[in-house]
């Protein structure tokens, strides 16, 4: 393969690895002018038509996974020669295993690190109904930036499920990370991934895998029967919280497992927080060398019989006595059978949306259909795993045997949150509502975000979270208010350092009064109460009594006179002269021009 080029576009470079399904290669994609990974299929799967389909169907599901911790697919096809090939991202980094062989047991924040990007792309595949199947440290790798990569997704069930790989009554894995349910020959879902990644975690933590033997039949039955010791047996720098980690992950029945990847990567968050720092993953890449010597004992994917427990050794009595049974059946029916397949029979294509997909598969094969489930899609009404679409109408006169279609919900679909932060509370929930999102608002008094605008959101922005979620808002109220202080009576000074040390703005205003002292404060608005910190307190300050000349109002009618110096603030007393009308000043104290001030008493004489 080192001088070949694929289909006249990816010119091969070199040999890079090896494995169960066959051989990577370097090459160069000449059209986009990028370096890409070749894997290229053993010759002996091309032999197995149920493989090439799955392969096909599978190659189709893995290309449609964009995520920043999966190796992307690229391409896939056939050579002329009937080599099969798939084109995937080509990482510059190194494989868990090396690291493992290279440095030994990883620091708990080191493993913790990895084991959460590998639950990002775990969940990313679950949520798209994909299950790896075979997670192990040869299928993760390390970018020299320390980015954590999970390959094989998709390869991995169209090997397991193919005719070569698995004879009948037997499981194709690597055997120190089966989970039980393959052993034993039940379908695996998202939580066998999980029970994987808990032995990875216990091999990154321990530098080795918690079950050992001479034959991988022994592994196998250790699986079954033994529970994965605690990491901080081998290693005392594991933290009980990491240890439930692991041994929750690596639970014997599956129902006790977390309920996905999601859960368990949110708790694994939690406790990595307090794990103590330790190098960053990218230096553990670059430490390595050119070549790591990996040791001979490591497992390679491999074949083993399913009937190593009790429940399968029941399991397959109960097959044995069926298929006498189907034997003796069909020897008696010979007649029937002749007639059933000679002539054509027609069904009714049964109605199957909503149902779970096992259950809808079940329902078509009992209407004498073939059934095959096509890529997942996000619904936001159908629950992960029911059937949204089905490629032929219910109720639909179809011949028996026809192959109907099923599309399987993957859940709600993602959504990016928008950024909101500084926008009115309004535009903010329009913006989340157009997305699909749901909006919860708080509020908060807050000094610097204007009243009315949002001040945080909860998730953050580019978060990528399932449709009808709702999102928090912190809308701000403004200013904390704060009591305003009562310093009317108080010198105009002492008012203005008191407003001011309480953190408001003080506007001082002068005012002439005759019952406050020249200096103090009259009034204030607001005069008590609360307000907005830097807010404006308006205090008016006393210039005391107004003083001005004695006007003269001698010869003025006594009631003008009285009128002109009742204006004017001052406090008029009136003498009559005996004998007079008193119709009009004779006389005034004090004498015009005389300073006077308001509130003072003068005299007017009139006659």
């Amino acid at each position: 393969m080192s001088q070949t080029t694929v289909r006249a576009r990816y010119q091969v470079i070199a040999r890079i690895a090896a494995g169960g399904m066959g051989e990577v290669f370097r090459a160069r994609d000449s059209v986009l002018g990028r370096d890409v990974a070749i894997k290229v299929l053993h010759r002996n799967l091309a032999g197995d038509p149920g493989f090439i389909d799955r392969f096909r169907r599978e190659a189709r599901a893995a290309a449609l996974l964009s995520h920043p911790n999966i190796v992307g697919v690229h391409d896939w096809g056939s050579t002329t020669g009937g080599t099969y090939f798939m084109v995937m991202e080509f990482v510059r980094g190194r494989n868990v295993r090396d690291l493992l062989s290279h440095h030994g047991k990883l620091q708990p924040s080191q493993a913790a690190d990895i084991m959460v990007q590998m639950l990002a792309a775990l969940d990313h595949a679950h949520r798209h109904g994909i299950v790896h199947r075979d997670v192990k440290p040869e299928n993760v790798l390390v970018t020299r930036d320390g980015t954590v990569k999970v390959a094989d997704f998709g390869l991995a069930r169209a090997f397991a499920e193919s005719r070569i790989s698995q004879a009948p009554g037997t499981v194709t894995g690597t055997v120190q990370y089966l989970a039980p349910e393959q052993i034993q020959g039940d379908p695996a879902d998202p939580r066998t991934d999980l029970y994987a990644l808990g032995i990875v975690g216990y091999e990154l933590l321990t530098g080795k895998v918690p079950f050992t033997g001479e034959t991988s039949l022994a592994i196998a039955y250790r699986h079954l029967q033994d529970a994965v010791p605690a990491p901080s047996r081998g290693n005392a720098s594991v933290s009980p919280a990491l240890d439930r980690i692991v041994l929750s992950a690596t639970a014997k029945d599956r129902e006790k497992r977390p309920e996905s990847a999601a859960e368990l990567r949110t708790d694994l968050e939690a406790v990595a927080r307090s794990l103590p720092p330790a190098p960053p993953l990218s230096q553990l890449v670059r430490d390595l060398p050119a070549a790591v010597a990996t040791a001979d004992d490591r497992a390679s994917t491999v074949t083993i019989p399913r009937t190593i427990s009790p429940l399968a050794r029941r399991r397959r009595r109960r097959r044995v006595v069926a298929t006498v049974l189907f034997l003796l059946l069909a020897l008696a029916g010979a007649g029937w059978s002749v007639w059933t397949y000679v002539v054509p029979h027609y069904t009714h294509v049964p109605k199957v949306l909503r149902l779970a997909g096992g259950a809808a598969e079940r329902r078509l094969e009992a209407a004498g259909l073939h059934v095959q489930f096509g890529q997942p899609i996000t619904s936001t009404s159908i629950p992960p795993g029911e059937v949204v679409r089905q490629s032929v109408d219910p109720g639909a006169r179809v011949r028996k045997g026809s192959e109907v279609v099923l599309r399987l919900s993957a859940g709600l679909p993602l959504r990016s949150v928008p950024s909101v932060g500084g926008k009115k509370v309004e535009g903010a929930k329009k913006a989340l509502k157009a997305e699909g999102l749901k909006v919860k608002v708080d509020e908060a008094f807050d000094d610097r975000v204007p009243t009315g605008r949002v001040i945080d959101q909860n998730p953050a922005s580019g978060q990528t979270i399932p449709f009808g979620s709702t999102v928090t808002l912190t809308v701000s109220k403004g200013p904390q208010p704060v009591a305003v202080p009562d310093v009317t009576g108080q010198s105009g000074g002492d008012a203005e350092a008191i407003l001011v040390a309480a953190g408001f703005e003080v506007a001082l205003k002068h005012q002439y009064s005759t019952t406050v002292p020249s200096g103090n404060v009259i009034r204030q608005d607001p005069s008590g109460g609360t307000a907005a910190a830097g807010s404006r307190v308006t205090v008016w300050v006393s210039l005391g009594p107004r003083t001005f000349p004695m006007p003269r109002v001698i010869g003025l009618a006594t009631d003008e006179a009285k009128s002109e110096l009742g204006r004017l603030g001052l406090v008029v007393n009136v003498v009559v002269v005996p004998g007079s009308s008193g119709a009009h000043v004779v006389s005034q104290i004090p004498a015009a021009g005389h300073t006077v001030e308001q509130g003072q008493q003068v005299t007017i004489y009139v006659a």
